[in-house]
């Protein structure tokens, strides 16, 4: 019998090999279609998701009003997918042919229309629809059993010539999350005499903030009354959600938003609207009813830190040219009608010079989304009339006047210790200090007063105190009297107004107080009755002083991450509230 030849072990092995090596590239294969297979389905399905939610129909098919036993008798809310987008103006439209679809309906003062939190833009708001016989307005008040929040009570504004109208559509604000809401409107005639009372309950007691329900308060010596309004806190920054908040005179949140993302930088108003950003390029108009009737984009620029309006009501944006190698030093002006998106002026062009002797140096603290040679670093703006600016420049520790920025820009001056400009071609357009003082490092927040004399003026802003620069490392501001190179932990930052008299290219400060350290962002704002408020935003410390500088409060932010960008308060008076 022919023998069969032994396989030796190495063989066996290899033959062995190959078999699971087929069985695995089998199996690669399988599981790599079998991914491909998923992605396609998961990425259709994104596909579909993106296009369900900008049909008008699909959204129409899955959003309800209805009334929600949970919040209380008769009162509305509504259920949406969650991937659906209130910053849409698709989506509000869904909303508001709901919302047309009720009001057919006739309701009274007794027997409202009432929905929470209608447009998805204020989670601790109500809507109001009724009609009246008589022209008539409303104030509210509302009361929770908690002995340390206070009753929270204001007049309505409905947008009419003498605020009496027959037609009542109101947002009412201040309701408390986690309480049950205790309700009492008020109709009022036009001498203020009562016609009727309603009282009614919303239960919040399954809401949930991002906010905190209340700051740490702490009086200080003075005794002077706070000022009207709500302390809108604008931007405490998350790893979870972004949104803006309103506390009122005791630190008890009232009102708050979630936004996209980044900040909401401050809020304007114009003709009964506020705008506010929601994301690094978008601004969202909304109504006093909270329902958001226009988003203006920004293009291929990302708004940082500040806008305002021009003289014909256009947004005029600090904003980012993503298409170029330098950030944060642009400006860009929005047709409100149009929604045209034009470049005002680059201010690279201007600076060219200075800006080659500048290094990328990324040691230092970056904003989210920075990656660019951050040599000029504007953060705030003031509109002056005729096309003229005040600006704030951190990275330089400079305040620039520019006249004439939307046909044919010119620098004015610039405010600043000549030795950040000395050896440039800008040194002669340093004004002239007088006075024995620091001078400002890292400066935020502008504020413009004129006089009767012109070109003589003020220019309050919070002095941070903060010597660095990321384009200019070797620059040592401690020769300037800057010690703080950390942007968390100093020992003060102050208060600051300079005189400015353009006559005499000169600038001197006029007044100042210590105020809590914060090296990268903060806020200060001027009242009209003297007092002042300000945001030290790294510490999440804001305050009301009086016009002698005293503490009348201070509010204390837990932070969600690490600061509190700005601080600015608004009465809100002929938008929600009767002035």
């Amino acid at each position: 019998m022919k023998k069969r030849k032994k396989l030796n072990h190495g063989q066996k092995d290899w033959g062995m090999a190959k078999k699971i090596g087929l069985i695995i590239l089998f199996l690669v294969v399988i599981c790599g279609i079998s991914f491909g297979v998923v992605m396609f389905i998961r990425g259709l399905n994104e596909k579909i998701v993106e296009s369900q939610l900008n049909d008008e129909d699909w959204l129409a098919k899955n959003i309800k009003i209805s009334k929600n036993t949970s919040l209380g008798k008769n009162i509305y809310s509504v259920t949406r997918p969650s991937e659906a987008e209130v910053f849409d103006i698709v989506y509000q439209d869904v909303i508001q042919d709901k919302l047309d679809v009720l009001l057919e309906d006739e309701y009274t003062f007794e027997n409202p229309l009432m929905i929470y939190n209608l447009y998805g833009t204020n989670t601790l708001g109500l809507n109001l629809y009724f009609s009246t016989e008589e022209k008539a307005e409303v104030r509210y008040t509302i009361h929770v059993d908690d002995k340390d929040i206070d009753d929270f009570s204001r007049t309505l504004f409905n947008g009419g010539e003498d605020n009496l109208t027959e037609n009542h559509q109101y947002q009412i604000i201040g309701l408390i999350a986690g309480e049950v809401n205790e309700v009492t409107l008020e109709l009022l005639d036009k001498d203020g005499e009562e016609i009727a009372t309603k009282e009614f309950s919303v239960d919040l007691t399954g809401v949930k903030v991002n906010g905190e329900q209340k700051l740490d308060v702490e009086d200080g010596e003075s005794k002077e009354e706070l000022t009207n309004g709500l302390f809108a806190m604008l931007g405490n920054d998350s790893d979870d959600q972004d949104y803006l908040a309103l506390y009122d005179n005791d630190g008890i949140l009232r009102m708050e938003t979630e936004i996209i993302g980044y900040r909401a930088h401050r809020i304007l108003f114009k003709d009964h609207k506020m705008y506010y950003s929601i994301s690094h390029t978008r601004i969202a108009e909304v109504n006093s009813l909270g329902q958001v009737t226009e988003i203006y984009r920004t293009g291929h620029y990302q708004l940082h830190h500040d806008y305002t309006f021009d003289d014909d009501g256009n947004l005029i944006v600090l904003a980012n040219n993503t298409k170029k190698d330098t950030e944060e030093d642009c400006i860009i002006k929005i047709d409100l009608d149009t929604k045209a998106v034009t470049e005002v002026i680059d201010f690279e062009d201007m600076f060219k010079s200075y800006v080659k002797t500048c290094e990328f140096d990324d040691s230092n603290f970056r904003d989210e989304g920075e990656d660019g040679l951050d040599w000029l670093h504007l953060n705030s703006i003031v509109w002056l009339e005729g096309g003229d600016v005040l600006l704030s420049s951190r990275e330089t520790s400079s305040i620039l006047r520019v006249n004439n920025i939307e046909d044919d820009p010119e620098l004015v001056y610039l405010l600043a210790d000549k030795k950040i400009w000395e050896d440039t071609e800008f040194s002669d357009y340093v004004y002239e200090k007088v006075g024995d003082f620091k001078i400002q490092a890292g400066q935020h927040s502008l504020n413009y007063e004129s006089t009767d004399e012109d070109g003589v003026y003020y220019i309050t802003f919070f002095d941070n105190n903060y010597g660095k620069a990321n384009s200019q490392p070797d620059f040592d501001y401690s020769k300037l009297g800057i010690e703080n190179q950390k942007p968390f932990e100093g020992t003060e930052s102050y208060y600051y107004v300079y005189k400015v008299d353009e006559n005499k290219k000169t600038f001197e400060l006029v007044d100042s107080f210590d105020v809590t350290y914060s090296g990268i962002v903060s806020s200060v704002q001027p009242m009209d009755n003297g007092n002042v408020i300000v945001d030290s935003g790294t510490a999440g410390v804001f305050a009301e002083y009086d016009e002698d500088h005293k503490l009348i409060r201070k509010f204390t932010a837990k932070l969600n991450k690490y600061m509190v960008y700005r601080v600015f308060k608004y009465t809100f008076n002929d938008f929600w509230f009767e002035g």
